[in-house]
């Protein structure tokens, strides 16, 4: 697993490349938890696979931002990525866009 983290003045865009699972979790949340707390989209259009342990720690990432009343969102996500994420209700959880670009549009228009 790689991640990417993309910082502009408005938000962070956070980018998981490959495998998100048990093996991976920590470096994820290592990596959470050094982001600066503003409006963050999480990239999942390279993720090929979710475990339910990424299920957690995406949970607990929007929980974070939320208390400080700073929104993440999902762009990007496909394929079985995309099914793990609508049959567990995360579409009622966070806001999912189909790319990045859109979820930036959005998000820089105070969206999200």
């Amino acid at each position: 697993m790689e991640i990417h983290v993309t910082k502009t003045p408005e938000l962070t865009i956070v980018t998981i490349i490959g495998k998100l699972d048990a093996n991976t979790i920590a470096d994820f949340q290592k990596s959470g938890a050094d982001l600066p707390v503003m409006p963050t989209v999480l990239d999942l259009s390279r993720l090929e696979y979710m475990s339910s342990s990424a299920l957690r720690a995406l949970l607990q990432m929007k929980r974070e931002f939320s208390k400080q009343g700073v929104p993440v969102v999902i762009a990007g996500s496909d394929g079985l990525v995309d099914k793990v994420l609508r049959v567990s209700g995360f579409e009622q959880i966070f806001v999912l866009f189909p790319s990045v670009d859109e979820a930036v549009r959005v998000m820089t228009r105070g969206g999200g």
